[in-house]
């Protein structure tokens, strides 16, 4: 049965001629003791994987720089929204058997390669029927245990000149990999190789009401200013755009200024999608975690409005990731450190949440104090912040409303 509360998936390395790591096939997994992938639907395991290594595994700890192998079936392709989620050059489209070269197929495969992506297709005799796909392909896969040994030398010879990367696949024993090597196959996988690493994190569950509402306001045209207003009502959600903004440049840390900011490096359409693959894979939290979020919500609008004394603008947005933010080693069940490490977060976020320092951090000591009933410590810090214990209880009565208003909504 899939565990609802953790996210899985496997990833089996392919090297190329040199031993080196060139890549890893991504593999569906609905519990950490799978040894196999077990599903009724490869497009719906396909979304699962995406949203896995996008949300909350991570690219850059799944993948280390290396190119993704990702399943793909007809339906996927075909849609293809999830898909465009993802950072094209750091992509190949592993297309099931199920997926046939017919004109819109290749038409559409054309258009994925023109953005950069790789794409990979199943050759096996008879060599005609793989003719179709040259024109598209970025690299053909052949599996050992699907070619007759006798033909995979003529096999071989016809498909290993040309514009692509021939991988042999299930390659399970020295002697195969030698003889593969000797063929001439650009790269190999199987577990000779190395054998499926499962991999797993918790999962956040996601507020499938706020997701409707996000996805309503999107399409309407909503301001910047709305749809972040809208996505702070659910701090996991927060997180889960920071994740994808480093997830699907794989790890290529671009700063975030702000959620604003975040929002707008995403773009409306690729919001709408990624919006669309959390509604798809992600279930509703469960009660713990619920109550977890809205706590999180609570302390990231108490510190916006307690902060709003000082700060302005962006600084005063931030405050509300601090807060926000502060609670996701509960959340995620792991250290601050590795809970913001994929994040590119503004250095004053970041700091606050590691170390209780710079500009914030007083601010987020004060919530924390607040809320634990450490009265001597609140006044030792209102004194510090000059800040009066009326405005602070004010602080907390608004956040509190805010934050009751906004669910009802």
């Amino acid at each position: 049965m899939p565990d609802l509360a953790r996210a899985f998936l496997a990833r089996q390395p392919i090297v190329d001629r040199q031993g080196s790591l060139a890549g890893y096939e991504l593999l569906y997994r609905g519990a950490g003791d799978d040894r196999r992938a077990r599903f009724e639907d490869e497009d719906t395991a396909s979304l699962h994987v995406l949203s896995t290594l996008l949300h909350d595994l991570g690219a850059a700890q799944v993948l280390a720089d290396r190119l993704a192998f990702v399943n793909v079936g007809p339906r996927s392709l075909r849609e293809a929204g999830a898909l465009v989620l993802l950072n094209p050059r750091r992509t190949v489209l592993e297309l099931s058997s199920a997926v046939e070269p017919d004109p819109a197929t290749l038409s559409r495969l054309r258009m994925l390669r023109e953005m950069g992506f790789g794409v990979a297709v199943p050759a096996a005799p008879p060599t005609e029927s793989v003719a179709p796909w040259l024109p598209v392909a970025s690299h053909l896969k052949v599996d050992l245990q699907r070619v007759p040994d006798d033909r995979l030398d003529v096999l071989v010879s016809t498909l290993r000149y040309g514009d692509h990367v021939l991988v042999a696949e299930k390659v399970e024993t020295a002697e195969q990999a030698a003889r593969c090597l000797a063929l001439g196959f650009h790269a190999m996988q199987g577990w000779h190789v190395g054998r499926p690493e499962v991999m797993g994190s918790v999962r956040l569950g996601a507020n499938r009401a706020v997701i409707a509402r996000l996805a309503e306001r999107l399409a309407r045209g909503a301001s910047a200013e709305e749809i972040e207003s809208t996505m702070r009502l659910d701090p996991a959600l927060c997180w889960r755009l920071l994740r994808y903004v480093a997830a699907s440049n794989f790890g290529m840390m671009i700063p975030v200024e702000s959620l604003r900011h975040a929002i707008g490096m995403v773009g409306e359409r690729r919001l709408a999608r990624w919006l669309q693959l959390l509604g798809n894979t992600v279930e509703e939290p469960s009660p713990a975690s619920a109550a977890l979020v809205r706590a999180a919500a609570l302390r990231g609008r108490m510190l916006e409005m307690v902060g709003a004394e000082w700060f302005s603008g962006v600084d005063c947005d931030n405050l509300y990731l601090v807060g926000a933010f502060s609670l996701l080693p509960a959340m995620l069940m792991q250290p601050m450190s590795e809970a913001i490490a994929s994040l590119a977060l503004p250095e004053t976020v970041a700091d606050a949440l590691s170390m209780r320092q710079g500009r914030f951090g007083p601010l987020l000591e004060l919530a924390e104090a607040l809320e634990a009933g450490h009265d001597e410590r609140i006044e030792a810090l209102c004194a510090d912040l000059a800040l009066s214990g009326t405005a602070l209880v004010r602080a907390r009565r608004s956040a509190e409303a805010a934050v009751q208003e906004a669910a009802l909504a």
